[in-house]
């Protein structure tokens, strides 16, 4: 189920950025991907990542944030309170190998002692159930969960203005289900390699509140739920009537904006991701100067 939820949210996001990076291919940014995997007795990880081949200051300037956001989930792993678990690579960040096997091989063992010291806790509380048969304690030994982190991040958009690379990682740590998490999609503008970290006026959240309950309804139906605003206002879990805007920044398409909202941000577990596009004629007024810059193609041909 729920890596049926983090495939349908990857294959979302990539379709809906893809509708619109047909053109200026020579201007594509050109990059190297590595996919590496390992495992341990009761952990098995996977990294999938694709960084831009550095041939300018600009190319570098994207390269070098995309590797602190790197750097900075996979040492935070399975930190609950942000704290760093092991320290980020320290070599020279062009041997792109070298560093990779760094975070692969420290993420790993972090993983390897966490998962491990989990089963043991749980093979001891088995071992001390008396209502258990020792074949009913074997067996249930032998179906201890085992954790799983997998970590992406990969170029989804790549268009004339703007080049957008997703960083989205999935974890189970041997509960009930795992989560979906990370920086969601970071927009860079190919004009001088800069992250946009804002696209929309935070102070105007009043004012795009029909724009977000519109998308929610929209994402809703699309579950093939007809439910009224009131409806959905009741499944909300938030304070207040006001629907915050969605911790990951959104996105640029050609038909508009997409909002993502992760798990159990506003909704429950069972409602996945709500996600939805803002036509730009409906949001253009309350994008940032930033984000006027790399969209500014769309929004003179919005009709």
């Amino acid at each position: 189920m729920y890596k049926a939820l983090l495939f349908c949210a990857s294959v979302g996001l990539i379709l809906l950025c893809n509708s619109c990076n047909k053109t200026e291919e020579s201007l594509t940014l050109q990059t190297e991907s590595f996919n590496l995997a390992d495992s341990t007795t009761y952990a098995n990880l996977r990294l999938e990542i694709e960084l831009p081949v550095v041939s300018d200051k600009i190319t570098m300037s994207i390269r070098e944030k995309l590797l602190e956001k790197l750097g900075n989930r996979l040492t935070h792993v399975t930190s609950y309170e942000n704290e760093q678990l092991y320290l980020p690579f320290q070599g020279d960040t062009h041997n792109t190998k070298t560093m990779l096997d760094y975070y692969l091989k420290n993420t790993r063992d972090l993983l390897g002692k966490q998962s491990e010291e989990d089963a043991n806790d749980r093979i001891k509380f088995l071992r001390e159930n008396k209502d258990l048969t020792e074949e009913e304690i074997n067996e249930r030994i032998s179906d201890i969960p085992h954790w799983e982190y997998n970590f992406t991040l990969k170029k989804i958009a790549d268009t004339l203005n703007y080049v957008i690379f997703l960083s989205q990682d999935y974890i189970y740590m041997g509960g009930a289900h795992g989560g979906v998490s990370g920086d969601g999609s970071l927009t860079f503008n190919k004009n001088d390699g800069s992250l946009i970290e804002a696209f929309l006026d935070s102070s105007r959240v009043d004012s795009i509140q029909p724009l977000i309950v519109n998308g929610l309804l929209s994402y809703y139906h699309s579950m093939d739920e007809r439910i009224t605003e009131e409806d959905m206002r009741s499944r909300l879990m938030i304070d207040g009537n006001l629907i915050p805007l969605p911790a990951l920044r959104p996105y640029p398409t050609a038909v508009g904006l997409v909002f993502t909202y992760q798990q159990y941000e506003i909704a429950c577990y069972a409602d996945g991701m709500p996600n939805f596009v803002i036509p730009y004629n409906n949001i253009a007024a309350f994008l940032t100067p930033e984000a006027r810059k790399i969209c500014q193609a769309y929004l003179n041909t919005e009709k």
